[in-house]
């Protein structure tokens, strides 16, 4: 393993028999988007498989987690036969249980089900990978994060700018954060606002005594990007 860890992979299923194969790709996706772009990449597990070098050695040199469908996990095998053990493995139908039942293998077809599950299983991933680098990275998750560079493998999420206390301030992934709201139901109103500041709290610092200003300005900013007036 490399002796400055910036990048932990991210293998996952690519089944697409079971709900819980295109849940596992949607929600690595996610976790690559939003909820840690500076520290994850994704290795194509097809590529891996077929003998792909370059995607053998990152597997080899960095910490890696494999998200499968099913308990074949299939992921983790073909990963530690080629590139020996890896830093964690996920499975999904674990963490969902029951919970899958109703879900739709096609992400053309997902319903409101589908959507919470992928949710679900991304903040597993997300916290997992924090776990991972906090054993891996010297100095823990924030050094890792500090330290990590743009690669072939991530490319800038778009950001959404507000105006705090008379600056532009840019939240990156707003537009996908709000995506994220919307289908949890979180408010999004005026009276409301309170949770829609708790989720971008989870992706952006917020000083305490900002809050009030970021939660008028983040409720504006949905309202504009909505095309409706903010309600009361």
């Amino acid at each position: 393993m490399s002796a400055e860890v910036t990048k932990v992979g991210i293998i996952s299923c690519s089944g697409e028999a079971i709900p819980e194969g295109t849940i596992s790709r949607l929600a690595t996706r996610r976790v690559l988007e939003l909820l840690r772009p500076d520290t994850t990449v994704t290795l194509c597990l097809p590529l891996f498989l077929a003998g792909n070098e370059a995607e053998r050695n990152f597997a080899r040199t960095h910490p890696t987690v494999t998200i499968d469908g099913c308990s074949k996990q299939c992921a983790r095998w073909g990963t530690e036969k080629h590139s020996g053990p890896v830093n964690a493995a996920l499975v999904v139908s674990d963490i969902l249980g029951t919970e899958s039942t109703g879900c739709h293998r096609s992400a053309r077809d997902a319903w409101q089900v589908n959507k919470e599950a992928v949710w679900a299983v991304a903040e597993r991933i997300a916290a997992k990978v924090d776990s991972v680098l906090a054993e891996a990275a010297p100095g823990g998750v924030a050094a890792a994060q500090a330290s990590a560079g743009q690669c072939a493998c991530s490319s800038p999420l778009p950001g959404g700018k507000i105006t705090i206390k008379g600056k532009a301030v840019t939240i990156t992934g707003l537009p996908l954060i709000f995506e994220q709201c919307a289908e949890r139901g979180v408010p999004a109103s005026e009276g409301d606002g309170a949770a829609l500041l708790d989720v971008v709290k989870i992706y952006h610092s917020i000083a305490p005594e900002d809050e009030a200003e970021y939660r008028s300005a983040l409720v504006q900013y949905q309202a504009f990007r909505s095309g409706i007036a903010p309600a009361k």
